[in-house]
């Protein structure tokens, strides 16, 4: 029988040896493309403290799921330490493996069409009042529903600034998404076996693929998309600015030679 991790043991085995693994590997940009990577990557853990803190926090008091005994040191607003850790551990690993895809965040003609911007609004406000409903129809559809109208506001505000990006760099986002969800998707089912975390069979739809719930895949698959999203959209809004002030269309930056 496989032993019950802690949860901080958890991160020392499967979380930073990766990250380790991915800062090494990672692109060397130009002084100014890194600058604007770790820009974006500082705003975005930051924003997963402030947006996710108080949903997490919700979730595991109404008991969505909850922790092996032994396997917490310490919590603060009912979250444990090492799932504080996770919010930035996952950020940065999805940040790293985007980076090292790589994307062009140039900005270009037509990608502020409102098309794709309303229409991205209204999937995403639709979200909202989808997993309201799901949350109303019973316990079983509380991690669900409240996982949907979660993402929601999120995908909500990306698509309406940068709909029009998002919609002419699908394989990107896609891409960067999926990458890293598989890896969490698998770790996150070995901490599941090994009792590290117990996911509540009351408030999930007690669908699963290989013995993951479904609420596990869509909460990685969506916080990595948002991740994902909030990290291009930054770099490309930066381009934007940048050919905005400058006359020839030509970002700033890159033609000052002290940034070499």
């Amino acid at each position: 029988m496989i032993p019950t991790l802690t949860y901080l043991q958890f991160h020392l085995v499967f979380s930073f040896p990766l990250l380790a693994i991915l800062w090494y590997v990672a692109p060397r940009y130009d002084a100014v493309r890194r600058r604007r990577a770790t820009a974006g990557i500082a705003i975005l853990v930051a924003i997963a403290y402030a947006y996710t803190t108080p949903w997490i926090s919700y979730m595991i008091r109404c008991g969505a799921w909850w922790y092996a005994d032994g396997a917490v040191l310490v919590r603060a607003l009912s979250i444990p330490l090492g799932e504080y850790l996770y919010f930035a551990i996952q950020t940065l690993i999805v940040a790293f493996v985007l980076h090292r895809l790589g994307f062009d965040p140039t900005f270009r003609d037509g990608d502020f069409d409102w098309k794709p911007r309303v229409a991205g609004v209204l999937v995403s406000v639709s979200m909202v009042v989808v997993g309201l409903w799901l949350v109303s129809l019973g316990d079983s559809y509380l991690y669900l529903g409240g996982l949907v109208a979660w993402v929601g506001p999120v995908l909500a505000l990306q698509w309406s600034v940068g709909g029009g990006y998002l919609a002419r760099t699908p394989r990107v986002w896609l891409t960067a998404t999926l990458v890293p969800s598989l890896y969490f998707w698998v770790v996150d089912r070995i901490a599941i076996g090994m009792g590290t975390w117990i996911i509540s069979d009351t408030y999930t739809t007690g669908i699963a693929v290989f013995g993951l719930p479904i609420e596990e895949m869509l909460f990685f698959a969506s916080a990595s998309l948002m991740t994902i999203n909030g990290l291009v959209l930054f770099e490309w809004v930066l381009d934007w600015n940048d050919r905005r002030g400058d006359p020839d269309g030509s970002p700033i930056d890159a033609l000052d030679p002290a940034d070499g």
